[in-house]
């Protein structure tokens, strides 16, 4: 009676790892020899791999066992890989008429065990306080997949690659809180892009990102708002008066309030955007903090952000612990671009500039502070610019400092109602 294919992925998986070069060629970035229950398979594996790469061919069961000497075990018997190949070579292959089905069980196989293994790893990692490389072992074995991207076949891509470009104009924009930005940007940023506003302290990061998730509601987009500063109810606070136009100093008054709650039922009615704000305390949180309030958002909440505002950058820490404080901003600064990729969703974050940027006219990336290599990683940063004279009457500068998909180095004149906290852009230069 021949042996079921079927009952044992693993012999099935060896039948056609030594016998078919197509299926050995899908398998062998997908398939490690851990993953095997039993020494013998995985030391078969092996000695196909060893084989294959050297010689660019399968090697017969006659060289399998020749290679097999030098690497078992003293206690295994040479005699058992003999039977194990009998075994395997009597398989009953009638079932591999649906090639597609058969890859499917293999792929499902495959991030099983590489989830086990990145499990047992991560408990290891845990118990010797290396809570940040968890991250990355169970990432990588989420994304085990035997559907690899190798990249554009140039020639052969020209129309789709053009189709894409042509219709992209249709994908999700995000406005900015500047039209001549969104001119600029045809319509504004994308999906999976880290955004960034640059300027000294006490100039308006943080104002400037409150005014960019009104913006952002009000084109009906849900906003998660991470304060790593300021208390929840403080940054409320300021969206309170942007929202509803009503002066800060009013907002306590008995008709203050009265008209507060009224002009926000008004603006929730006519604008589907949501608002989550969520406070970590300074220097606590990283970009997995931000990752694990996201799973909980959706799952007791059914609240999925379309962006994400971090305010801001210096305030987060790294996933892993970095001693240079510019690689670790750096490092903050490509976990948050990721966080954007893996969730597709358009990221802000504000940093700071060095004491330069108090005395210059026009902040450029010659005074970031501690870290240039943030600014590599963005997608669109642009700097906020002021002098006293200027903070007097409510003008500031916004210059535009890196832009992937627009114009860069220019400047857009802004004013600011310190009252309502209203950023915008001066009308006589719109």
């Amino acid at each position: 009676m021949k042996y079921d294919f079927s009952d044992n992925i693993q012999r099935g998986m060896l039948f056609l790892l030594k016998s078919d070069p197509d299926f050995y060629s899908q398998i062998t970035n997908l398939v490690k020899p851990e993953y095997f229950e039993y020494d013998i398979h995985a030391n078969i594996f092996k000695t196909v791999q060893k084989y294959y790469t050297e010689y660019r061919q399968l090697p017969t069961d006659d060289f399998i066992l020749q290679e097999v000497k030098a690497i078992k075990s003293a206690r295994e018997d040479l005699a058992d890989y003999v039977d194990e190949l009998e075994y395997v070579n009597t398989l009953d292959t009638s079932c591999l008429s649906n090639q597609e089905y058969f890859m499917d069980i293999v792929e499902d196989f495959a991030k099983r065990e590489a989830m086990k293994s990145a499990i047992t790893e991560s408990v290891i990692l845990l118990k010797e306080d290396k809570i940040g490389d968890i991250e990355g072992i169970v990432r990588k074995a989420l994304t085990v997949s035997r559907f690899v991207d190798n990249g554009q076949d140039y020639f052969s891509c020209v129309a789709d690659r053009w189709d894409r470009i042509i219709n992209r104009k249709e994908e999700k924009k995000f406005a900015t809180v500047l039209p001549s930005l969104d001119r600029s940007l045809e319509g504004g940023l994308g999906i999976k892009e880290l955004a960034m506003v640059v300027a000294p302290p006490g100039t308006g990061k943080s104002l400037y990102l409150v005014n960019q998730a009104v913006r952002s509601i009000m084109e009906g987009n849900n906003v998660l708002y991470i304060s790593l500063e300021m208390a929840e109810d403080k940054i409320a606070q300021r969206f309170d008066s942007i929202m509803s136009l009503i002066p800060q100093r009013k907002l306590k008054e008995p008709t203050g309030q009265l008209d507060l709650h009224e002009r926000l039922a008004i603006f929730q009615k006519e604008f589907d955007g949501r608002l989550v704000i969520k406070e970590f305390p300074t220097s606590t949180a990283t970009v997995n903090t931000v990752r694990a309030l996201l799973t909980q958002l959706a799952n007791y909440e059914e609240f999925q952000p379309d962006v994400i505002i971090v305010d801001y950058l210096e305030l987060l820490r790294p996933t892993r612990e970095i001693q240079h404080e510019y690689l670790a901003q750096q490092r903050i600064a490509e976990e948050l671009r990721g966080l954007a990729m893996e969730n597709a969703n358009l990221v802000w974050t504000a940093t700071q500039t060095n004491r330069m940027g108090r005395m210059v006219k026009v902040i450029t990336d010659a005074e970031l502070g501690d870290s240039y290599g943030k600014i590599r990683t963005c997608d669109f940063a642009i700097s906020l610019n002021q002098k006293e004279e200027e903070f007097d009457e409510g003008l500031m500068r916004a210059y535009v400092m890196k832009s992937r998909n627009g114009r860069p180095r220019f400047v857009v004149p802004m004013t600011v109602d310190y009252s309502t906290l209203r950023m915008s852009e001066d009308a006589l230069d719109e």
